[in-house]
């Protein structure tokens, strides 16, 4: 866990989908009809906060070499430290859009 939060592309990967579930919560704060029907946009960002964590769970895999049970619990951890200790208004200053693209090399559904 301590290398994980000195790693800067753990990082960028996790502020990406703590921003995404930032906007979610916006969005259904809203819209609480959402939960029930989710409109594309809705459903457009909760496949993007799944495509980063696949990302993220997989660099951890590949470059801690550890079981993928193991990353996704680290990556929920770290996930949770970060919208606990990070502002949110730090978080918001991430441009959606820029999180919303999907990486280079990243198919459009998966």
């Amino acid at each position: 866990m301590r290398q994980l939060r000195r790693d800067r592309t753990i990082f960028a990967l996790l502020m990406n989908i703590v921003r995404i579930y930032l906007e979610e919560g916006d969005r259904l704060a809203r819209e609480p009809q959402l939960r029930d029907a989710p409109d594309a946009d809705l459903l457009h960002l909760q496949q993007a906060a799944d495509q980063w964590l696949g990302l993220a769970t997989g660099y951890v895999v590949r470059k801690h070499r550890c079981p993928m049970n193991v990353a996704l619990q680290l990556v929920a951890e770290m996930q949770a430290e970060l919208k606990a200790t990070v502002p949110e208004a730090e978080v918001r200053r991430l441009p959606l859009a820029a999180v919303l693209a999907l990486p280079p090399g990243q198919p459009a559904a998966q």
